[in-house]
Order: structure tokens, then C-alpha cells, then sequence
């Protein structure tokens, strides 16, 4: 493993919680029990899973489910879902860095927000706080993203943070019967930096 690695491996070993990161309109912050109600309200939303890769939540069961896979992901060090909280520290929202690779100096990124809060630039600065994190903080070279093509929101968010569309990857989830395409983003820290 190259140094730069070392370093992000070590930097994540160190973590003994979720990293507090905060914005001028919300924060991101680790899950708790009573985030399950708000995840399931996520989760649970049509509008919110109709370009995900799985139907929506249908118990709120599901939703503990997905909290514990978190803290789980996160004492692996393999993901960090942070909870977008608001300025009461109510859950609105979802953003994640997983796929996380040291060795290849890179992550993925996934965010889901509430439909109440679209439209007001809080994804942006929810997903603004995790990239400077990544890049600045934990020293990742590259951040991935994947959408449904037809999700025109999330490409026009996306390009806004300075993602490029690299590629379209043919019918590659299914959500029930249905097959879908993945539209592939990418952003470099050099990227990130130079347009700051």
C-alpha cells in the first residue's frame, strides 16, 4: 500500500464516531435509535426511492434495519452514512460515503433528502460538507457517483459539485421486474479543489 493509503486506512481506524460535520443550514451526523422513524419516512417515500435500485420501505422495521447496517458499515470502516440533520437535529435525510477503498484512494457517494426540503440547496450543502471531508480531510484522489439516467435532479446536483458524466452502464439494477440503466459520475480531488 502506497502512503497516501496507509494514511486514509489509519485515518479511518482512528475514528471513534461518525465525524460532526456542520453547515450553515444543517449537519451531518452519525445515526441514532430515533433516527428510525425519519429513515423509514425516507425510505419509505416513493418519490424518494423512484430512482433507487429497491422499492421503498414497507415497515418500519426495515428502517432499524438500515440504521444498524450503518453502525455496522461503519465499525468495518467500509461506509460512513451520515444523517443530514436540521437545525432542531431532526433527521431529514440520508448521505453516505461507501465503497470505500484505500488502496485506490477512493469512495462512492449516495444521498437521499426528504422530498419536505428539496429545491432549497440542502443536498448541496449536505453533499458539499461529505466531499470536503473526503478529499480534505480523509485524502481520497476520486468520488464516484451512479444514477438512474432519467434522475435529471440528482445529474444537474452532481454536475454542479464538479462530477462529470463518465459512461452509462446498460440494464445494470433491477427494482421489482423493472431494469434500469446506471449513468456514471466522477469527481477528482484536483477537481474539487480547483473549482473551491
Amino acid at each position: 500500500m502506497s502512503q497516501n493509503s496507509q494514511t486514509i486506512a489509519a485515518t479511518l481506524s482512528a475514528l471513534d464516531g461518525w465525524p460532526l460535520l456542520q453547515g450553515p443550514r444543517v449537519r451531518l451526523r452519525g445515526p441514532r435509535e430515533e433516527d428510525a422513524e425519519a429513515f423509514f419516512a425516507l425510505f419509505g417515500d416513493p418519490r424518494v426511492m423512484r430512482y433507487w435500485s429497491r422499492p421503498p420501505l414497507t415497515e418500519r422495521t426495515e428502517a432499524e434495519q438500515l440504521l444498524t447496517r450503518c453502525r455496522d458499515e461503519f465499525a468495518a470502516r467500509t461506509a460512513l452514512e451520515w444523517i443530514i440533520a436540521d437545525e432542531n437535529d431532526t433527521a431529514i435525510g440520508s448521505c453516505k460515503l461507501f465503497r470505500l477503498s484505500p488502496p485506490h484512494r477512493r469512495a462512492e457517494l449516495g444521498y437521499a433528502l426528504h422530498p419536505d426540503h428539496w429545491g432549497r440547496g440542502v443536498a448541496r450543502e449536505a453533499t458539499t460538507l461529505a466531499l470536503d471531508w473526503a478529499f480534505c480531510h480523509l485524502g481520497l484522489h476520486r468520488c464516484d457517483a451512479g444514477i438512474d439516467p432519467d434522475n435529471q435532479a440528482s445529474r444537474a446536483l452532481l454536475h454542479r459539485l464538479g462530477f462529470v458524466t463518465e459512461g452509462r452502464q446498460r440494464e445494470s439494477f433491477f427494482v421489482g421486474d423493472q431494469v434500469t440503466d446506471s449513468e456514471l459520475l466522477g469527481l477528482l480531488a484536483s477537481d474539487w479543489r480547483g473549482g473551491r
